[in-house]
Parts: C-alpha cells; structure tokens; sequence
C-alpha cells in the first residue's frame, strides 16, 4: 500500500499533468496516458535540475515545460530537421550562378548596438511546427516574410508547407528536413504562397500544390554569411532577419525559458531559427534574439536569446543565409 507521501506526490504530478494537457489542448487515450505521463515527469526532473543551476549561478537561462514536455526522444529529434548536405548538393546544381553572393560588409560601416526587428513590424506570429522536421521551411518562410514586409510595406505570413512540398527537386526532404537556401532559390523561380492560401498541415504526403496566381513573395537570390563569422551576422541582421542553423537537440535548448542561453557541448547544427536581432544586456553579456517554431510556450512567447560573441555559439553563424 503506498504511504502518504507517495500518494500526495502522484496527485500533485496528476494535477500538474491534468493543467498541462488541458492548456496545451493535448488528448491521449487511455493506453497511453501513463507513458505521456511518465515523460511529462521526466520532464519536470529535467527542468527543475536546470534552474537549480540558474539559482546557483552556474548558467545564464531558465527552463519551463512546452509543448515538447511529454515526446519521446524520437518524436522530438523529428522536429531538428536541418540537413546539411543541401548546401553542396542539389541547392548547388539547380541554382543559376549568379543566385547565391557572399555577404561582404565594410569593417569601418557602423551598426546600432540594439536591433529588434519585431519593434519595426517585420515579424509575422510565432508558430508550431508539429512533428515534422520542417524547421528549415518555417525559418525560411519567416525570413521571406521580413524581405517582403521590406520591399512592399506588406507583412503576410507566408506558407512553410508550400516550400515543405515544393523543394524536393532542390533538394529537401519534407518532414524529413531540408536546408533553408533552396527555399530561397524556389522563391525566385517560382514564388512562395501566402500561409492562407497554403495552409500547414504538417505532412509530406501530399504532392506539390503550387500555382502561379497563389505566389505571394518572390526574391532576388540569397546571400551567404562567411562560415563562422559573427560580426559578418551582426552586420547582416542590422539590414534584416537572417535565417541560421543551430544545434538544437539539448534537453537544456528544448526546454530553454528565459535568459541568455550557452551550451559548450552544442555538436553540429540540427535546427533552423530567424535571428530577429541582437543586443547586450545589463550584466554586458551580448546577445541575438531568435524567432523559433516550437510554439508560444517555447521561450519568451517563442523568441529566445542565446549568447553572442562566445565563439560562434551552437554554430549559429556557421549556417546563415537570408533573401535579397
């Protein structure tokens, strides 16, 4: 017979768990509640174990439970869908020479100290991107959605599915990710729809829907940052947002609250985030602002910061590229 204690423990983990499902609307059957439950807990451990390091003074970011708090290890790997090899493959092949440029920036050019560009009306509603390696097309979309805002005064949000479904030939492999350049360069060969017209559905199991009277947003190419430079990025994101890949697949990352976020253990970039702008805090720790797809409960509303100038962070100017 379980003691009192124990009892008490399983109803407050029942009760934290009835609230989760509830706000974030989620419904299980009855099979598999319990294992939905038992990673929730885990989740839970996780967390708490990261803010009593916060509380320590050892890190520099808080954790909280999301949307990504009761998937498996698999479901959640799913959802770091950044594939490298798009960048010397078929992205390469396909594009007209004169598509991709590097970004060059003159030394002596000054840039602000701040950017936001979500205070300047570029930046469309965070989303969700479900399960589904699709990061690259949201993050790409999003840059789109910036470079648009700019050129047109517009601001639309801009179909993820519609490069999802449509960039196979350049290389990208649906939910089983893709790279954010061929997004780019489909941009301009064909045009990219509005989200309303192309809604998201998730899946790639539907066939390429595209047609000339949805285009919406079009660009003139795409340009490169130099790999690993981070004054290059500063530069970049001080004319717009810029699409980078991250190394996303750390419990501390998936599950990242508030603060500035460092890892030293980061491996290989895995996930695509639109960095939205840069700054340095109060204690003078620089930063950038990233706009992810994980969702409102991601993050700060589903932006976070992570750490600037601590050479080159998760890699998050080894992979960045935005339209021009």
């Amino acid at each position: 017979m379980e003691d009192n204690g124990e009892l008490k423990v399983m109803e407050k983990l029942e009760s934290e768990w009835n609230d989760y499902t509830t706000v974030l609307g989620k419904h299980y059957d009855s099979n598999e509640t319990n294992l939905r439950m038992a990673i929730f807990e885990s989740s839970e451990l996780m967390t708490e174990a990261i803010n009593r390091r916060y509380k320590q003074g050892l890190i520099s970011y808080t954790a909280g439970l999301n949307d990504m708090a009761d998937l498996t290890d698999e479901e959640f790997r799913m959802m770091n869908g950044l594939l490298l090899f798009n960048e010397t493959y078929r992205a390469r092949r396909y594009a007209p020479k004169s598509y991709a440029k590097l970004f060059t920036y003159n030394k002596n050019d000054k840039v602000p100290n701040h950017v936001d560009w979500r205070d300047k009306g570029v930046v469309t509603s965070v989303k969700y991107q479900g399960l589904c390696g699709s990061c690259y097309a949201f993050a790409s979309a999003a840059a789109l959605e910036a470079y648009h805002r700019r050129m047109t005064g517009k601001l639309v949000d801009l179909s993820p599915q519609n490069i999802l479904e449509c960039t196979w030939k350049l290389g990208n492999r649906g939910c089983k990710g893709g790279y954010m350049n061929p997004a780019f360069i489909y941009a301009n060969t064909h045009g990219v729809s509005t989200l309303k017209r192309y809604p998201y559905v998730g899946t790639d199991k539907y066939p390429c829907s595209w047609r000339p009277e949805l285009v919406e947003a079009t660009d003139k190419g795409y340009y490169q940052i130099p790999r690993g430079d981070e004054t290059a990025l500063k530069h970049a994101v001080a004319r717009g947002p810029v699409v980078v890949g991250i190394s996303g697949y750390h419990n501390s990352f998936k599950f990242y609250k508030s603060g500035i976020y460092s890892n030293t253990r980061c491996t290989i970039p895995n996930h695509a985030v639109l960095v939205v702008g840069y700054g340095t805090n109060r204690k003078n720790q620089d930063y950038w602002i990233i706009k992810n797809s994980w969702g409102k409960h991601w993050g700060r509303k589903g932006f976070g910061y992570m750490a600037r100038n601590r050479g080159n962070m998760c890699h998050i100017a080894t992979l960045a590229s935005f339209p021009r």
